[in-house]
Order: structure tokens, then C-alpha cells, then sequence
């Protein structure tokens, strides 16, 4: 996973300049005293915000922790890993089978489980007496290994606050940065060894609801929250309870949700063969693979870099792609294949999975005997295993509310029909934000790091402070309608349609939309306080 590290200091003079919105639509943003080209009324929030609540201890939630904190906000954070480092810590210990089809979005990423209806909380369940295999299962379901492999590499990402050394190598394994990302919570004393009561680690936001006063006034956010706790080989137990806040920072990522294609005969192969078909989540090392025919399946980062690790090790490699409309993600795809060793034999897409045949004695066997054919007619047999490395969808079982999976790309909700815009619909996508930062029906829910095509830890900084300071009142938004404004504006520039390429912003955008960042939050430092970025 090679990223591209952007030199903030080029971004850093912000004084007597005019800084333009990323997107399009947006009015020109200056530094000058033109109130007629600021809105009208800015957005008022409906109580005062002083708990946070931050969902994720990857980078994004661990700079976000350090933004609110720095700031005298009360923070909790939430992380479902034993760990920090999101993406970033890495494990032998596989995620579970992705299923096929695809479940629903409400579920995608895990099954919320709550607490037995009428009981009281906090409230605690023991499991004792099991299978070690029944006890790894509950607890990867509940902390979601992540979806990196062992060999993986990175250009080094940087946080300004903890430079790399001089002579660093350009390229990082990611043990590296698993211990920089943690050498970072540790510099805050948020790691998971540093009994910070601020942190809660092993544990999922299963709920999040909104909360009413005495007389029935929205007042906040209430979490429902789920703690695993491994008591031995053979026992577990879990914890629920509920805590309080008035806004939510979602920074849980956008890489929990696998998406495996509704390729016709798919299904039945998977029933059949669960151990030969994987999702790239749960590619680790290519020992695995030794002498094998292997079949990876997308043409991405993922999918040439498992194909060029394999390669080395399998007795072959098929590499099936599918063309590309769109001309940005066709180069940034042909960049990717460039890098594909020679010995990995690249092909089509496929059309179909042709019924396998009566399953055989030995399991190991099975798939070898299955036709796979390809858009062009080519048949394909003969393999061990297939890899899917296709990507994510973007889900929060946790905000069941604002998912709305019955729209199609070009539908929304009809005005007036009292029903919120929502968050998520076929999971390519996160609609209804503002600055891809606020959720605008609901600004006290706030997003980091959802893009695509970003520098994660850099941006992280930058949407942070940005929130942090709106939520403190020393910047402020748009109304409510200037921001929908925006919004559908933005759909529009982007072929009138939300989509997968709806959240990429590629070097460029991200570039510009930290320009603006820094502008607006020095400028409405200045009008209402607080300090400059």
C-alpha cells in the first residue's frame, strides 16, 4: 500500500490570500472583510458541546483525541481492538469469513448485539465451558483483525507533532508504523497500557440514539456500548452499559465492510468451499499459498500487491480485472499493475461461476474442478484458491437511522417528507456532509478521515481542528440550507449521481480543501477567538 506523503509546509502561508473551496460551487473564501461573500447566518447548534464521544483509535482517532483535549473538551474514546493503530496493527489471527452475498449495510460491518431486553445497566454476561475455536471466533468478530498482510509496506505518513528521524527510509514496513501510531497514543497517554480512564479499549459502540431533557428537548447522544473481556482458554465475557455525550466523532475507518461482487455462481462456490474463498482482509503471508494455483480478483493497491507477494511462492498467479470508465482510476489503476511481477498472468473479468460439480471426498479439492468464465469466453480451471481484493463498503451499524439502503445513486429522500437525509444508502459512498466533516442533518455527529485518495494522517489534523473548533464556537458553519446548498451542487459537479468515485479527493483536492481549512479557521479565529492553525 504505497501512499503519497503531501509537504504541509507548502500549505502553511495563509495570510492576504484568497482561498478557494475544493469544490466547485463553493463562494470564494477570503481573508478580506467582504461579510458579502461569507453566509448570510451560520449554523446554530441546538445545545452546548463539551463531551465528546470519539468512535476509533486508529491515527485519525487518536489526532482527533489530542485536537478536543488540547481544547478542554471532556473526551472518551472508544476503540473495539485491544490495541490503537487501526489499520495499523497488524495480526496473524484472520478476520472472519466475509460473507457471500454481501449482508445488509445495518450489519456489514458486525451484528450489533445489545443487552437482553429489561435488564438493568451496566449488565454482565459469562460464557464458560468452550471450545477455544468458539472463543477466537467471539472475540474476532468483536474486534475485526485488520486488513493488512504481514510484507505490507508504506511511503511513511507523518504527523507534524511526531517527525520520523533524519535518514528514515522512504518505505516503511508496517510493524514501523504499528509502533510509530502507538508511540503516538503513548506520547498522550491513550494507549492501552496507560490505564487512561479517557480510553476504552475492547470495546464496540453497538447503539447510538439521541437523547431528550426533562421536556422532551434533544439534548444529545447516548451509546450503547458492548466490552469483551477474554477470562481464559475457554471463557469470555461481555459488558454492556451506556454513557452520555453531546457530539460523536465517528473515526472507525472505511475498511471493515468487505464488498464481494454479485458475480452469478459465486454463492454456491463459497457455501461449498468456505477456507478456499476469501475476502484480501484475511491475506496474510503467501507461505500459505505454497505451490498453489491462486486466482486474485481486482485490479487495486490490494490486489497487486497480494499478487506480487504471492508470486513468489504459489506455483501460479491469475490476476482478473474489470475495465475502468472513469480516467482518473484508470491511471491510478495502470499505475498499480505496472508493478505486477511478469509471472502473474493478468485477465478479464468474470462473468460467471459455473456450477461445481458433486463435491468430492477431499475438500481441498473442490474448486480445482470448477469453470470459471470470463467476459471474453475464456474458461478457467484448476484452482486452489481465490482471493477477492474488492474492496469495502462504507456501513455504521451503529447509526442504523441514517442508513437508507432502498435509494439508488441518483435518489433522495423527498423534501418534506420528515425523514433525515441519509448517511449511507449502497455503501460506495457517505452522502449528506458538509466539508465531508458534519453530517449536515445532524452537525454534532462528525466524520474523520472517510475519503479516499487522502494522506490519512496528515489530513486527520487538519478535519480535527476544524470540527473541533466549530463545535467550540470559534468557527462557525454555514446554515443549515446553505450547507444542502453545497451539497447537492457538489452531486451535481459530480455527474448529477453519488457513486464510489463520490469520496475521492486524490492529491490535488485534498491539497486544496487543506488550503481552505487553514484559511477559514484563521480567519474565524480572528472574529471569534481562539487560536490560528
Amino acid at each position: 500500500m504505497h501512499l503519497t506523503v503531501l509537504f504541509i509546509f507548502l500549505f502553511l502561508t495563509v495570510a492576504n490570500t484568497t482561498f478557494q473551496h475544493p469544490f466547485r460551487y463553493q463562494i470564494p473564501f477570503t481573508s478580506t472583510n467582504d461579510d458579502q461573500q461569507k453566509p448570510s447566518n451560520s449554523y446554530q447548534f441546538k445545545w452546548p458541546i463539551r463531551k465528546i464521544a470519539i468512535i476509533g483509535a486508529g491515527a485519525g482517532g487518536l489526532v482527533t483525541y489530542r485536537e478536543f483535549a488540547r481544547m478542554g473538551y471532556e473526551v472518551r474514546i472508544f476503540e473495539r481492538d485491544s490495541v490503537p493503530g487501526g489499520n495499523w496493527h497488524y495480526t496473524d489471527e484472520v478476520p472472519l469469513n466475509a460473507p457471500v452475498p454481501n449482508l445488509d449495510l445495518s450489519e456489514a460491518d458486525f451484528q450489533p448485539h445489545l443487552p437482553p431486553e429489561n435488564v438493568v445497566l451496566p449488565y454482565e454476561e459469562s460464557f464458560v465451558g468452550l471450545e477455544p475455536s468458539a472463543v477466537s471466533e467471539a472475540r474476532r468478530a468483536h474486534r475485526a483483525p485488520k486488513p493488512i498482510w504481514h510484507s505490507l509496506t508504506s511511503t511513511a505518513p507523518k504527523l507534524r507533532e511526531l517527525p520520523w528521524p533524519d535518514h528514515t527510509p522512504l518505505t516503511l514496513t508496517q510493524n514501523h508504523l504499528q509502533r510509530y501510531v502507538r508511540t503516538f497514543a503513548s506520547l498522550h497517554e491513550i494507549n492501552s497500557n496507560d490505564n487512561n480512564p479517557n480510553t476504552s479499549y475492547n470495546t464496540r459502540v453497538e447503539r447510538v440514539d439521541k437523547r431528550y431533557d426533562a421536556n422532551g428537548k434533544e439534548a444529545g447522544w447516548s451509546l450503547t456500548l458492548r466490552k469483551f473481556i477474554e477470562t481464559g482458554p475457554s471463557s469470555y465475557k461481555i459488558q454492556w452499559w451506556t454513557e452520555e455525550f453531546d457530539a460523536i466523532i465517528v473515526a472507525s475507518g472505511r475498511f471493515s465492510a468487505p464488498n464481494l461482487p454479485r458475480i452469478p455462481g459465486l454463492a454456491q462456490w463459497a457455501r461449498l468451499y468456505p477456507h478456499l474463498i476469501s475476502h484480501s482482509r484475511q491475506y496474510r503471508r503467501p507461505e500459505e499459498f505454497t505451490n498453489q494455483t491462486v486466482l486474485v480478483v481486482g485490479g487495486s493497491v490490494s490486489g497487486t500487491e497480494i499478487a506480487e507477494d504471492l508470486s513468489g511462492k504459489a506455483k501460479k498467479v491469475f490476476l482478473s480485472i474489470r475495465p475502468h470508465e472513469d480516467s482518473v482510476f484508470r491511471e491510478t489503476r495502470n499505475m498499480y499493475l505496472s508493478r505486477v511481477p511478469k509471472n502473474v498472468s493478468i485477465v478479464p473479468e468474470i462473468k460467471f461461476f459455473h456450477p461445481l460439480p458433486i463435491r468430492p471426498t477431499d475438500e481441498n479439492f473442490g474448486i480445482q474442478l470448477g469453470e470459471i468464465e470470463l467476459i471474453n469466453g475464456t474458461l478457467l480451471r484448476g484452482f486452489d484458491r481465490i482471493i477477492f481484493a474488492t474492496g469495502f463498503r462504507y456501513a455504521f451499524p451503529f447509526l442504523p437511522q441514517y442508513h437508507n439502503t432502498s435509494l439508488r445513486s441518483n435518489e433522495t429522500i423527498p423534501a418534506g417528507s420528515g425523514r433525515p437525509q441519509p448517511l449511507i444508502t449502497d455503501g460506495t459512498h457517505i452522502r449528506s456532509l458538509h466539508l465531508d466533516s458534519f453530517y449536515i442533518e445532524e452537525p454534532t455527529i462528525g466524520f474523520i478521515n472517510m475519503n479516499l485518495g487522502i494522506e490519512s494522517f496528515m489530513y486527520s489534523e487538519f478535519a480535527a481542528s476544524a470540527i473541533a473548533k466549530v463545535w467550540a464556537g470559534e468557527a462557525k458553519l454555514p446554515s443549515t440550507q446553505e450547507m444542502w446548498d453545497q451539497h447537492w451542487q457538489r452531486v451535481i459537479d459530480a455527474g448529477g449521481a453519488y457513486g464510489g468515485q463520490f469520496m475521492y479527493l486524490g492529491s490535488a483536492k485534498e491539497a486544496a480543501l487543506v488550503r481552505y481549512i487553514i484559511g477559514w479557521l484563521n480567519e474565524d479565529a480572528v472574529k471569534y477567538g481562539g487560536h490560528q492553525v
